[in-house]
C-alpha cells in the first residue's frame, strides 16, 4: 500500500473520530435528558440532563447495565432495553400509557410513573426510545429520551376527574329536574283547565317557569282564574309559585269570595317565601250568568279587556302590591267589580312578554304591543297572534325571561 493511500485513510479516520467526538459531545450537553445504550445494553452515554434528573452521576452507569437503576428500585428493562431486544410485545406490561410502534425503526414511545430512588421522588416520565443502525443494518446503539411530565400528567388526571364529576352532577341534577318537573306539572289540574274554556300559553325561559297560569269553576258556577310571575325563573321561581296551587283549587272549591282568596294566598306566601321573594299576580272571577266579574292585578301587567270586535274596551291598572310582600291586616283591597253587555275577552300577561328583548336588546315593549293588538285581524285568537309577535321580535333567539298569557272569554249576558 503506498505512503499516500496510508496517509488519506489516515486523515479519513482522524476525520471520523472527530465527528464522534463532537456527536458525543454534542449529546451530552443536550438539554433533554439522554442515554445511550451498546448492542449489547451497556450504556455509552449518560448527559448531563440525565444527571440532573436522576441524581445518578455518569461515571456510576458507564460501561454497566445499571441503568434501570435510576428510575426502579428492582432490576426492570427499561424502554431502550426493549428496543435493543425488539421485545415490543413487552412494553404493554411495563408502561401505562404507550404507541404500537408502526415501524419500530423510528423509535417508540411510552409513558409511566418511576420511584426515582436517588431523588426519593416520583415522578411520570415520557420516554422515547430509537434504535442506531450501521451501515450494514446493523443494531449499533439504542438512544433513550426521558421528559419530567409530571406537573403536566397531575393537572389532565385532575381535569378528566373533575370532567367525570361534573358529569356526574350534570346528570344528577338533570334526573332530579326531571322529577321536580313532573312533581310540578302533576300539581297543576289540566283537567280543570279545560273545563273553563279558558286559552293560556307558559314559555318558560329555562326548564322551569317562574310563571303559572290556573283556572278552574266553582261549584256557583263562577270561574276562577290567576297568571301568577315569581320572581326570577327556573326551579327556584317554580318553588316559589307551588303554594298557591293547592291553596287556590281548595278556596275555588269553596266558592270563596275573590278577595278573601287573594288574602289567604298572600298569607299564605307571606309565611313561606324568603326574604326578596314574592309573586306578582292577576286575579280574575267571572260570573258568566250575570255579565259581571270581579279583578285584581299586583305587580303584572295591566289586564286588557277586548269587546267583541277586537277593540281595546278597557285597562285594568296594576295598582296593587305583589303577593308576599307584606300581610294585610285590612283584608286585600283594589278588588274591582266590572260588567259586560257584549262578549269579550280578557289578557292577562306577565312582564316577560313586555320585556322580551330581540337580539340588539331592544324590548317588546307595550307600544309594540298596542300596535299588534290594534292591527290583529278579526277574529284571529289572541294567543296566536302574540305568540307570532313575540317569535319574529326574538329573530330566533331566546327570551331572558318566562314569558305567559292568559285569555279568558266574557261570554254575553245581562249587565
Amino acid at each position: 500500500m503506498s505512503q499516500e493511500i496510508v496517509s488519506q485513510l489516515t486523515k479519513a479516520l482522524s476525520r471520523q473520530e472527530q465527528h464522534i467526538s463532537f456527536a458525543i459531545t454534542l449529546m451530552e450537553h443536550l438539554v433533554v435528558p439522554t442515554f445511550v445504550l451498546d448492542a449489547e445494553q451497556r450504556v455509552l452515554i449518560w448527559n448531563k440532563a440525565c444527571e440532573r434528573l436522576t441524581d445518578i452521576p455518569a461515571a456510576e452507569v458507564i460501561g454497566t447495565r445499571e441503568h434501570w437503576r435510576a428510575f426502579y428500585e428492582s432490576p426492570r428493562p427499561c424502554l431502550a432495553d426493549l428496543v435493543s431486544t425488539s421485545s415490543y410485545e413487552q412494553i404493554a406490561n411495563l408502561y401505562t400509557v404507550f404507541e404500537n410502534p408502526g415501524d419500530p425503526g423510528f423509535g417508540v414511545h411510552a409513558e409511566n410513573w418511576c420511584w426515582m430512588p436517588r431523588r426519593h421522588q416520583r415522578l411520570y416520565l415520557a420516554v422515547d426510545a430509537g434504535p442506531v443502525f450501521d451501515e450494514s443494518g446493523r443494531l449499533i446503539a439504542v438512544v433513550e429520551t426521558l421528559r419530567d411530565v409530571t406537573e403536566k400528567h397531575v393537572a389532565q388526571t385532575k381535569v378528566i376527574e373533575q370532567a367525570v364529576m361534573l358529569k356526574a352532577h350534570y346528570e344528577e341534577h338533570q334526573r332530579e329536574s326531571e322529577l321536580a318537573r313532573r312533581i310540578l306539572e302533576h300539581q297543576i289540574r289540566s283537567d280543570l283547565m279545560q273545563e273553563t274554556g279558558v286559552k293560556y300559553s307558559v314559555m318558560p325561559a329555562s326548564n322551569f317557569s317562574g310563571d303559572m297560569v290556573l283556572a278552574a269553576r266553582a261549584p256557583s258556577g263562577r270561574v276562577y282564574a290567576i297568571l301568577a310571575d315569581a320572581t326570577g325563573h327556573g326551579l327556584g321561581a317554580a318553588v316559589s309559585v307551588l303554594p298557591i296551587v293547592q291553596e287556590f283549587y281548595r278556596l275555588v272549591e269553596q266558592s270563596t269570595p275573590l278577595s278573601s282568596l287573594i288574602e289567604s294566598i298572600n298569607f299564605l306566601l307571606v309565611n313561606s317565601l324568603p326574604l326578596g321573594r314574592f309573586v306578582a299576580a292577576a286575579f280574575v272571577c267571572i260570573d258568566a250568568a250575570e255579565g259581571q266579574a270581579e279583578i285584581w292585578v299586583g305587580g303584572v301587567p295591566d289586564v286588557l279587556l277586548f269587546d267583541a270586535s277586537g277593540r281595546l274596551a278597557r285597562r285594568f291598572a296594576s295598582n296593587n302590591l305583589p303577593l308576599g310582600v307584606q300581610k294585610s291586616k285590612g283584608g286585600i283591597t283594589g278588588v274591582e267589580r266590572f260588567g259586560w253587555e257584549q262578549a269579550g275577552q280578557l289578557l292577562l300577561m306577565s312582564d316577560g312578554v313586555i320585556e322580551a328583548g330581540d337580539p340588539d336588546g331592544v324590548p317588546f315593549g307595550e307600544d309594540r304591543l298596542a300596535d299588534i293588538l290594534d292591527r290583529r285581524v278579526p277574529g284571529a285568537p289572541l294567543i296566536d297572534t302574540l305568540q307570532a309577535a313575540l317569535h319574529s321580535h326574538l329573530r330566533g333567539g331566546h327570551a331572558h325571561d318566562d314569558m305567559s298569557m292568559l285569555v279568558i272569554d266574557c261570554p254575553a249576558g245581562s249587565p
